[in-house]
Order: C-alpha cells, then structure tokens, then sequence
C-alpha cells in the first residue's frame, strides 16, 4: 500500500551535496561536544567518577540492538553494584515514567515529521531533542526516512526498514543496519557508484558513528551514572522496542506474497498503547492520513 505516489520528500539531504549529510553530522557533533563540556563545568562529574565509565558508553551507540540491549544491562548491574548505598527508591519509582517517556518519544518524533506539532517552528525542535534521546542520526535524517517509508511501505531494497522475512527479534536487531544500506544506496543512486563516492559515504557513515558517542557521553554527563544506566537506558530500549514493534507487527505478510498495513488494538500492550500514546498502533490510519497527531480519530468513513 503506497500513501504517496509522487517522490519522496527529504531527497534534498542527498541532492544539495554529495557530502551533505557530513556537514550536518559534523554540525552536531560541534554542538553536542560544546554541551559536554558545559555540562562538565557546571558538574564537575570526572571529579567524582572515573573516566573509565567512558568505555562502558561503547555498546550504546552501535548499531546492532543485541549490543545496545547487553551494555545497558551490564552498565546497570555495575552502576546498582557501585552505587547500592546511594540508591533509593525514588529511582524505581521513576522506572515507568522512563519507560513510558521512551514511548512517547516515538510517537512525538513520528508526529514531528509530519509538522503534526502547533505553531510548526515547534516540529524540528521536538524532533531533534527525541533524536538526541534515540541517540540517533538526527531528525532530518529521520525525516527521511520516514518519508522513503510511506512512499514505498514494504517494497523489497525500497523501504528502509521492511519486516518480511524477519523474525521480530530479529528486526529489532537489525532495523539500523537496514536503515544505514538503505541510505547508502540511495547515496550511490544519487551521486553514482564510484569508489571516490563510496569512499565519502564510509567518512560519513564514521561520522555518523561519532556523532552518536557525542550524543550518548552528552547524555552521561549531563545525567550521571546513576541516572543514566538506571533510568535513561531503559527509557532508551523501550523507545527501540516500540519503534520495532509498530514497524512489525502492523506491516503482515499475506497467504498472496502482499503485504497489508493494519490497525492494532487486540491485547492489552496495544490497546495501552493507544489510549496512553495518541494511537500508535493505528499504523493503517496514519499511512492514510498522516497529518492526524491521533489515528485513532480517524472517522471510519475515510478508513
């Protein structure tokens, strides 16, 4: 089922200049260092813990979720082993909100994209902070994305993140290493399948990488260990885990080899979801009309 039959949006970040995506990568690992540092002068957090917590960061930005998922449960373990006669019970207390924070975060980049949010300068803003919580490439990125998704929702090599073929648990591992092949073939498309061109995508694709260290030592200064392992982390993984689980489970494979978008409201995880979380799970009624902030409010008539 396509929603947009004319070309995507957001083909600009490839077609102003070849190392486009680059500058923007460059833009926000400046930006994301300078907050480092500010939130280091104003907390003074290596004073009161090692540097070597910096090395646990590692696991956090690849690309692979089995690694993301196995450095935060080992981070959280050593932070509650390091810190047990610190913690109270406020930080499991607070351990829903982390995680209900990690859905709406999807749902808010989601609506971001389609200037859902009111007045518009709102939507990049609101983008950008759920991409720093995602730790991921960015909102324009994001953007498009989102846009190659509607335009070709379940085509093989077309759409970013296509669920055929996978297990869930495998696509949630896999969803970034899907989304990065995406973008990289649509780079070559664009600027053509040279070696020079290959070479500048790999800088970039490193660039990518740095960035999201950027982003994730910005967040562990900024929030500390204690926070960070014990609240952010999972806030972190709730929000992969719904973004796999919306992109999975509306997107079925039929008897025929097609593929058919649906609204999810049959167990108790969707229906919570979509009366706590503007209707996530009412993905059909989206790639319908995406200007809805809640699919749920979809009058059947239009469905």
């Amino acid at each position: 089922m396509t929603t947009h039959a004319n070309k995507p949006k957001g083909r600009s970040i490839f077609s102003k200049h070849p190392f486009w995506l680059g500058n923007y990568y460059l833009v926000n690992i400046c930006f994301y260092l300078a907050a480092t540092l500010g939130a280091l002068y104003w907390n003074r957090l290596f004073e009161q813990v090692s540097w070597w917590w910096v090395l646990s960061l590692i696991p956090l930005f690849l690309q692979r979720f089995r690694y993301i998922a196995a450095g935060a449960v080992i981070l959280a373990i050593v932070c509650i082993i390091r810190f047990r006669a610190e913690l109270s019970w406020t930080y499991f207390a607070a351990l829903p909100v982390a995680i209900y924070l990690g859905h709406l975060s999807a749902v808010f980049i989601h609506n971001a994209v389609h200037n859902n949010f009111k007045p518009i300068w709102l939507n990049p803003i609101i983008g950008e902070l759920c991409a720093l919580h995602q730790i991921s490439a960015g909102f324009l990125v994001f953007k498009y994305v989102h846009y190659e998704h509607h335009a070709y929702p379940d085509i093989p090599k077309k759409d970013p993140h296509p669920p055929k073929g996978y297990s869930f648990w495998q696509f949630v591992d896999q969803s970034r290493d899907l989304i990065i092949s995406r973008l990289a073939a649509v780079y070559l498309e664009s600027w053509g399948d040279t070696e020079k061109n290959r070479l500048k995508w790999r800088i970039q694709d490193g660039l990518l990488l740095m960035l999201r260290f950027t982003k994730t030592l910005f967040l562990f200064v900024l929030l500390g260990p204690k926070v960070f392992a014990l609240l952010y982390l999972p806030s972190y993984i709730a929000n992969v885990f719904l973004f796999a689980a919306f992109n999975y489970f509306t997107h079925v494979e039929k008897a025929d080899g097609s593929t058919e978008i649906l609204n999810l409201d049959n167990n108790g995880y969707f229906w919570f979801c979509n009366r706590t979380m503007f209707g996530v799970f009412y993905h059909k009624n989206h790639h319908l009309k995406a200007k809805l902030f809640n699919p749920m409010q979809m009058p059947e008539a239009t469905q």
